[in-house]
Order: structure tokens, then sequence, then C-alpha cells
């Protein structure tokens, strides 16, 4: 996209004093950077010359018409008026850091070279300290233009930093709002700031709560890859828990039961069980979430298996506060029998807690943590109204005991159902 002069230009116009205040230097940097990983150094060493005149440049400016080119410069864009004043500050105070760091404050950088020679300050003590800066600053864009070029996903932990800034991104957003009230309050004095403060997060809060069941939840099901049932899978290998959102900061809940055959629908039906509709699959508004709750069969919450969400859930009937519910993963096709591996995630629902979910923080069942006798449950319905489904109990998964990452204990033993057309 760029070549080595036009690098050389964008990082130097990006250090001059005057043009910076309109050419961003940050996409010549990254380009940089992206070039970079592709095996191509000139463009690191064009954006670092360009820098390293640009700043030149600004400091001797600032050196021979620094107080006349100063006054003209706030005139013509005041907005400079404050990063001078800061600048100045700064300068006197620590500026050797200042020079060194430059780059890193912000809209202090523009002005920075310019304010070093007009104090004065000596030319070999500039050149040693910005240059430092120089490296840093631009140092860091190189970086993350390589980064991006390499790709995120192979940086696991950055990955998962960019997944739970997306996926709380509505919290954030109320948080940030909620602070930048608490400060104007604070500043301004107001009367009763606590009490304002307080029904302003919550009616953030409550804003973030409804766009993510009411009017983005359907997304998770857009974005997800859906489960290729050409793919051939060992049962030894597939992940045995689900989390309540797409980052892994959250606790596991329990995958306990599997079905090998070609839908497990059916036999939920037939065993009296009720299928619910879920946020992410169906189009719920806040008018059906209501006529849900009054047929006392209100919406399964959304859990991800491998970042996907379930693709049906069920229930077994009961009331608002407690019930067993199920949800569903395709899984893929059975290495040994070549059916398709459905994975299940079966618990009871007992009473309503405050938790952290999916980037929000609601108002959600309490999950019991003995999901075995759930299991257990399950396994004993089946075997008595269908015979012909072979049923078994397979040590797949590690035993899980009550601590800081399970809200749940197993023996670690799945349920398997086979359909009796699969057997």
């Amino acid at each position: 996209m760029f070549d080595g002069m036009s690098l050389f230009i964008g990082a130097l116009l990006d250090a001059l004093i005057g043009p910076n205040l309109f050419v961003p230097g940050e996409p010549f940097l990254l380009a940089a950077g992206y070039q970079l990983h592709q095996g191509i150094w000139i463009g690191v060493i064009a954006v670092l010359f360009g820098g390293f005149i640009g700043d030149h440049v600004s400091y001797w400016i600032g050196r021979y018409v620094g107080l006349p080119a100063q006054k003209k410069l706030v005139k013509w864009q005041p907005k400079t008026r404050r990063p001078i004043a800061r600048c100045r500050h700064l300068m006197g105070k620590k500026g050797n850091y200042v020079l060194a760091f430059a780059r890193l404050l912000g809209p202090v950088a523009w002005v920075v070279p310019f304010i070093a020679g007009t104090n004065k300050i000596s030319w070999s003590r500039f050149t040693l300290f910005s240059t430092i800066g120089l490296i840093l600053g631009v140092g860091q864009f190189v970086m993350w233009g390589y980064l991006l070029a390499y790709g995120i996903d192979q940086f696991p932990l950055l990955n998962q930093v960019k997944l739970v800034l997306v996926e709380h991104q509505y919290t954030l957003l109320a948080i940030t709002v909620s602070a930048i009230f608490l400060y104007l309050g604070h500043k301004l004095r107001w009367r009763l700031l606590f009490t304002k403060f307080s029904g302003v997060f919550f009616a953030l809060m409550l804003w973030a709560n409804y766009s993510h069941f009411f009017l983005f939840a359907d997304d998770f099901a857009k974005k997800a890859p859906e489960s290729d049932n050409a793919t051939v899978v060992e049962l030894t290998d597939l992940a045995y828990k689900v989390y309540p959102g797409i980052s892994n900061i959250y606790d596991a809940q329990a995958m306990n039961v599997m079905f090998i055959g070609e839908n497990p629908r059916d036999l939920m039906l037939q065993l009296g069980w009720i299928e619910n509709q879920t946020f992410s699959r169906n189009e719920i508004e806040l008018k059906d979430y209501i006529r849900l709750l009054q047929d006392k069969t209100p919406p399964v919450s959304d859990l991800f298996w491998n970042n996907q969400p379930q693709e049906m859930a069920f229930q077994l009937p009961g009331d608002l506060m407690r019930r067993s519910h199920i949800r569903w993963w395709q899984a893929g096709l059975d290495s040994s029998s070549q059916q398709t591996v459905w994975l299940g995630a079966l618990s009871y629902d007992d009473g309503l807690q405050l938790t952290p979910y999916s980037g929000i923080v609601t108002v959600l069942h309490s999950v019991d943590p003995n999901v075995d006798q759930e299991r257990d449950n399950l396994a004993q319905q089946v075997s008595e109204q269908f015979v012909n489904h072979q049923i078994e109990f397979a040590a797949l998964s590690e035993p899980v005991a009550l601590d800081d990452d399970h809200e749940y204990y197993t023996d670690g033993r799945i349920l398997v159902i086979r359909d009796s057309l699969a057997l």
C-alpha cells in the first residue's frame, strides 16, 4: 500500500510542527510493521528516519523562531494552547522524561520538539532523549502492525483480551458513561450526587441487559461457525465443559450427556420434555419473553461450547424458579460408528441469583451443583421408556470438585445414549 518514500513523508509530516496537527502518523507506522512481517525492512527505516528528521526540524524551528512562532501557532490553531501549556509545565519539571516519553503522551507529542527548541534545551540532550522516544513511539505502532499482519489469533493472550473487550463492550460503555457523569457531578457539585449516579448506573446496566438479550443475542449464532456434520471426532478428545460467555474468564458448567444418532429432539419430546426458545436462535422480543414467562417456559440463556451457543434446549415441566433443562450442541461424526454426535449440558435450576454472564451482570437461575443427579434421572427415564435405546456411562471427562473454577461437582462420567437406529 505504501512505498518507502511514502512512509518516510508520512512519518516526517507526523513529526513536523504544523503539519502534524493534520497528518496522522499511525497508518504509516502500522504499514511499516505490516511490511516488516513480509520481510521488508525499508519501511521501518523510512518511518524512523522521517520521524527523526521531523523532530529535529521542529526543534530548530523552535530554537530560532520559538516565541513568535508559538503565538502564531496558537492563533492559527487554538487547540494547541493546552498541549503547549502542558508541555511547558512538564518540560520544566521533568524535561528528560518528557523528551523520552513524549510520543506516549498523546497531543503533547505534537509540540515537544518545538518547545524543547524554544526553551533552548541543548541539541545533544534533545537528540539523545528524543531518539529514545522516537524508538519507543514508532516501535509500538510498528509492533502492532506486525501483530495485525501475523494475525491476532496466533497470540492466545491477545485473542482473549480482544474477546473480553468485545464481549463486555456494552458494560464497559455503561461504566464509562457513569464515571463521566460522576466526574461532572463532582466538579459541578451536584446535590444528591450519589443517588443520581446510582440511578444513572442502574439505568445503564438495565440498558446493557436489554440490549444483550433482545437486540444483539442472535448475533452470536450468526457469527459462530456452525458445526461441520462431516467432521470426524474422537469421543475422548471432546471438551466436556461449557461456559456462560465466549471468553475464558467465566466458571465452567458441566457437559454431562451425549446422544449418538440423527437428532435428540424426538427423544426429548417423547420423554415429555418441552422445547425452549433461546435468545441466540430465536428472535425474542420483550412481549414474547413475558408470554413465555406466563407459560412457565422462559427462554434458556445461552451457554457456549467451542465459542458457539447451543442449537436447541429443552426443559421438564416446572415453575419459574425450579426446572430441569438441557442444552444440545452438534459435535460431528463419531469415528467408530460414523453417527452424529450431540453433546448435552443437563442441570437443574434452583432459584435466582445475580451473576456475571456473557459480558453483563444479570439475574439468572442458580444451578444446582449436583449435576450427576440430573444425569442419572435422565438415564432412568430413557431406560424405562425406551428399551431399544442403548445407554452407558463413559468416563470421558475428569472428576470435578467445587472450586474457584467450577460451580458444580461430578464423578466425570458422561451419559451416552445411542439411538435405536444407530445401533
